[in-house]
C-alpha cells in the first residue's frame, strides 16, 4: 500500500531516512536518533544478507524472526531494544500509510528482569568522598561532582552539561537545561553540596563556561568540559580505589530517589526532580525501597524464630 501522493515505491532504507527525519522534527535527542539509525541499519543489513525483500509490504514475521535470532545470545536489555526500535519503525510505517503489513504480528518482545540496584550506604558515600584528594584541584572537583550527583539525582549527561551560570548559590538551585528529551528543569541542592561546589570554584575560578572541567596531568583543564565518558571513567576509578563495586552515576540517582522516598517525599516530587515524564520509574525506586524495608523488618516477624521460640536448637 502506498500513500496516494506517492508515485515511486519507497524501499526500507529510504523510509528509514524519512522516519529519522520525523524523529528529529519531534525533538528526539541526537543520541536517540543515532541509536535508531544503528538499529534500523542493522535490521536492513540482516534482511539483505538473508536475501529478504526491502519492500515494506513484503517483510514477513519469519524475516523478523531471522533478524532477532542473530542476537539471541545478547543481553535481554539489548534484545529488547533491537525488537522495540524496529517494531516502532514498522508501526510508524502503517500509521503513515506506507503499508498495511505488520511483520511483527504474533511476536512478543523478550521480558526484562526487574533489577534491584542497591543504593549507596552512608559509609560508602563517606569512603568515596575520602578518596578525593581535597588538597588538589581535581580532588575538589571530584568531591563537588559526587555531592552534586548524590544531592540532586541528575543524570550523567546532565551533570557534565551544566555551566557555571546554571548554578544559583543564592537559591541553591541548579538549572538543568539539557535533560532527557531536551526537557529543562530546576533541582535544588543543600548545604553540603553548596560547600563542596564553593570549594571547587576556588580552584576552577569564576569564568563562565562548563561547571565541571576536564583534568589533564592531574590538573584542571580551563574551559574544557568534562565529558560523559570522562565522568564514567572517574567514577569507576574512585570506586576501584575505594573498594566499592558498581560506582556509576545512575546508582547515585537511585540513591537519591530511594533516600527521598524513605524520608516521605511524594512520588510526584521525586518524579519532577528526576525529570521523569511518567511515574513508572519512580515506582520502581519505591519497589526497591519497600523490598529493602521488608527485609529489615523480617527479624520482627520471622516465622522460623517466632514459631520455634523457646524450643531448643534442633541441632542440639
Amino acid at each position: 500500500m502506498m500513500d496516494a501522493t506517492t508515485t515511486t515505491p519507497l524501499d526500507l532504507p529510504a523510509l528509514i531516512e524519512t522516519y529519522l527525519a520525523r524523529c528529529v522534527i519531534e525533538g528526539k535527542s541526537p543520541r536517540t536518533v543515532r541509536a535508531y539509525r544503528e538499529t534500523l541499519g542493522r535490521f536492513v543489513r540482516c534482511l539483505q544478507e538473508d536475501g529478504a525483500p526491502l519492500d515494506p509490504d513484503a517483510v514477513r514475521p519469519d524475516h523478523v524472526i531471522a533478524y532477532l535470532v542473530r542476537y539471541a545470545q545478547h543481553s535481554p536489555d539489548t534484545r529488547h531494544r533491537y525488537f522495540r526500535e524496529v517494531r516502532c519503525f514498522c508501526t510508524w510505517l502503517r500509521a503513515a500509510g506506507y503499508t498495511e503489513n505488520d511483520p511483527f504480528r504474533g511476536l512478543r518482545n523478550v521480558g526484562l528482569p526487574q533489577k534491584i540496584v542497591p543504593p549507596f550506604t552512608p559509609a560508602e558515600i563517606q569512603t568515596l568522598l575520602a578518596r578525593c584528594n581535597e588538597g588538589t584541584s581535581v580532588g575538589s572537583r571530584d568531591q563537588a561532582l559526587l555531592l552534586t550527583l548524590l544531592d540532586t539525582g541528575v543524570r550523567c549527561a546532565e551533570a557534565v552539561a551544566l555551566d557555571l551560570d546554571d548554578c544559583d548559590f543564592a537559591t541553591r538551585r541548579l538549572h538543568v537545561r539539557h535533560g532527557k528529551g531536551d526537557k529543562a528543569r530546576v533541582v535544588p541542592f543543600a548545604a553540603r553540596c553548596a560547600d563542596a561546589l564553593s570549594t571547587y570554584l576556588l580552584d576552577r575560578g569564576t569564568e563562565p563556561g562548563p561547571l565541571f572541567l576536564s583534568a589533564r596531568y592531574g590538573r584542571l583543564h580551563p574551559g574544557v568540559r568534562l565529558g560523559v565518558n570522562g565522568l564514567k571513567i572517574r567514577l569507576r576509578t574512585l570506586g576501584r580505589e575505594a573498594g566499592i563495586p558498581k560506582v556509576h552515576a545512575h546508582r547515585f540517582r537511585h540513591t537519591f530517589a530511594t533516600w527521598a522516598i524513605a524520608h516521605d517525599a511524594r512520588e510526584l516530587d521525586v518524579q519532577h526532580l528526576l525529570g521523569h515524564s511518567s511515574p513508572d520509574m519512580v515506582r520502581r525506586y519505591s519497589a526497591t525501597y519497600r523490598s529493602a524495608q521488608a527485609a529489615e523488618r523480617h527479624h520482627a516477624f520471622s516465622p522460623g524464630d517466632q514459631m520455634l521460640a523457646g524450643i531448643p536448637d534442633l541441632r542440639s
